[in-house]
């Protein structure tokens, strides 16, 4: 045993008052006798009270001398020698990525990881200081150059490990600047070593600490829907991890239902690969594994795949013929148009409808309609009547409405219109003669009218025109409101851009909780992707709620579902020295334990010195 501090020995000098303290002590008592027998007994009690006098056995004293040499113990740090990585300053580089949740240790890597940290802050001299990163998606400095063993653990065990891929070249560069920061310094990696190969050497000694004992795990690695000869197509991947052949049921759920189960058999350090003809109109794909043996990674076991934004976008234009119409819907994003005859049956279902200056099915369609320049009807059944034309079309009155946005109706010219009446609607512009066009909801569905033929107008030869359309349209039907890849991973951002009209986009989380933001005109990027699973867009107007699409975010990473723990590292051209104690040596101070015994005596002595108050010795 050796001490930091030394010279704090010379306080046990104080041990010599504390005695000439109880050698001069006067120990006087009162004694009733009843004859002078005892008047001897009370001389020799008279003569203890010399000074000087020798010192008897006194248990408050030996208290006392021992708690003055445990204190000065404690003052003075004394250490024993231990083997210990920490012999320097450290940089400690913790693994936060999903493979960590990986169980095959318990309870999981990453609380393995933490204690691992714990123990590196344990045996932390005290003239050093250390430095914690988290190696996530967004690699952060926890705690920085920091010496206190209470504000250390405090950080470590606070961290919690993400659901997707460590940004190691990140990681590196914050634990480069760290380490350059420190006189000398030790950069510790603890971690199941899925890191890759290519990063930069850094400019200190590096240690690897392993976590994990298993490499078994079966991960779904791929789901993708898309549209086929016979319908919609589904692809599913399964992979095996690990070295021994494995068999799992892979259950579908499509929109909150099971629709399928298959059992696979994956081989070791393999693939299997499933394909269904799912019916139309479908949404959501959940796919799931279950009856698994030996797999040690939650995480990629469940995958969701939305088709098409989940929001079907297929609209049908039915006209007699119209290249301006035909022109518009085949660049509009976000929909797929067909067109049919007048005279054509309506059979698939659509989620739009352009009838322009065609007879209207009755019963209309249960869809969103375009009504252009609608035939003379005074029909009861339908929504709306046309009683005859009017020719004062010079418009009078705007709208305040966002359909109008970026729309110069001042230099559009309309021969002929149709005299339309519908208590239901809103007219957004209004003629002398009457409305030229008309929006509004009616038994659930929404309906807008042009009530004049595109061609007695010059309104297509306006740079209005495709504005116009495209704002219609887009409030007719929101179609996909974001712009995503087809396979988003957590922290991916997602470009939101709302349809005009809306004033506020939610996000329902898979979490069910509800991110919720105003629309300023500007795309609305969101990046809260932090969690697994499915993420609902709603789009908020001044008519109510509407469904915008959802879009799913799986691991879906090789490297994160290859989940056995590498027993070596390589940084670049160096390879890393795994965690081993030989010809490392720390200090494991004793002042704290010192210290609390100190303070149980204390409390003894005082028990001690109140007991023989209250007896009277």
């Amino acid at each position: 045993m050796a001490f930091l501090t030394p010279l704090f020995l010379l306080l046990g000098l104080l041990a010599a008052p504390i005695i000439l303290m109880y050698m001069l002590r006067l120990r006087r008592r009162e004694v009733m006798v009843s004859s002078s027998m005892l008047w001897q007994k009370l001389l020799r009690d008279r003569e203890a009270n010399a000074p000087w006098q020798k010192l008897r056995r006194n248990l408050l004293l030996l208290l006392q001398l021992l708690i003055l040499a445990l204190l000065v113990f404690a003052l003075a740090r004394p250490f024993i020698p231990i083997p210990s990585l920490v012999t320097s300053n450290v940089v400690v580089l913790l693994d936060g990525s999903a493979s960590m949740s990986s169980v095959d240790v318990e309870p999981n890597r990453f609380t393995i990881a933490q204690e691992e940290v714990v123990a590196l802050i344990d045996d932390l001299g005290s003239t050093r200081q250390m430095t914690i990163i988290l190696a996530g998606s967004v690699p952060h400095v926890i705690i920085s150059a920091a010496n206190d063993k209470n504000r250390l653990r405090e950080a470590v065990l606070e961290a919690v490990s993400e659901s997707g891929e460590s940004d190691w070249q990140a990681a590196f560069a914050l634990a480069a600047g760290a380490a350059q920061g420190f006189d000398d310094a030790k950069i510790i990696i603890v971690s199941d070593g899925g890191i890759p190969t290519d990063l930069p050497t850094l400019p200190a000694e590096v240690i690897y600490i392993p976590i994990g004992t298993s490499g078994e795990n079966l991960a779904i690695t791929a789901l993708a829907t898309r549209d086929g000869a016979g319908g919609v197509e589904l692809f599913a991947s399964i992979s095996n991890e690990g070295v021994i052949d494995r068999d799992a049921l892979l259950s579908l759920t499509m929109d909150g239902v099971l629709y399928d189960s298959r059992r696979l058999h994956i081989p070791a350090n393999s693939n299997a690969n499933a394909v269904w003809e799912l019916p139309a109109g479908i949404s959501v794909v959940q796919a799931s594994l279950s009856e698994l043996v030996d797999d040690y990674l939650p995480l990629d076991n469940e995958a969701w795949a939305v088709h098409e934004g989940g929001i079907s976008n297929r609209a049908l234009l039915v006209t007699d013929g119209n290249l301006f119409l035909e022109q518009i819907y085949s660049v509009l994003p976000g929909i797929e148009t067909f067109k049919a005859a007048p005279d054509d049956a309506l059979v698939d279902p659509f989620d739009l409808y352009i009838f322009d200056g065609v007879t209207l099915p009755n019963p209309l369609p249960d869809a969103d309609m375009l009504i252009i320049n609608p035939p003379l009807m005074l029909d009861e059944a339908l929504p709306f009547t046309v009683t005859g034309l009017f020719s004062d079309t010079k418009a009078i009155r705007l709208a305040d409405s966002p359909l109008l946005q970026f729309v110069d109706w001042g230099n559009v010219n309309v021969r002929m219109a149709k005299d339309v009446t519908a208590p239901w609607a809103q007219t957004l512009v209004e003629a002398e003669g009457g409305p030229l066009l008309m929006i509004g909801e009616q038994n659930g569905r929404r309906l807008a009218i042009l009530p004049f033929d595109l061609s007695d107008s010059d309104l297509p030869l306006q740079i209005a025109f495709p504005i116009l359309m495209a704002n219609i349209t887009g409030w007719l039907s929101p179609g996909r409101a974001f712009n995503g890849a087809a396979a988003i991973q957590t922290h991916d951002a997602v470009t939101i851009v709302p349809m005009t009209g809306a004033t506020a986009v939610s996000i329902k989380k898979p979490d069910t909780s509800v991110w919720k933001t105003a629309v300023t005109g500007d795309p609305i990027t969101f990046s809260e992707t932090d969690m697994l699973g499915l993420y609902q867009i709603t789009l908020h107007d001044s008519t109510g709620e509407q469904e915008a699409g959802a879009f799913a975010v799986n691991l879906f990473s090789p490297s994160e579902s290859a989940i056995a723990p590498a027993e070596q590292l390589q940084v670049g051209q160096m390879d890393v020295q795994t965690a081993t104690d030989e010809g490392n040596v720390g200090q494991r101070e004793l002042w704290i334990w010192l210290t609390a015994v100190a303070v149980l005596l204390l409390v003894i002595e005082w028990w001690v010195h109140y007991r023989g108050v209250q007896t009277g010795k």
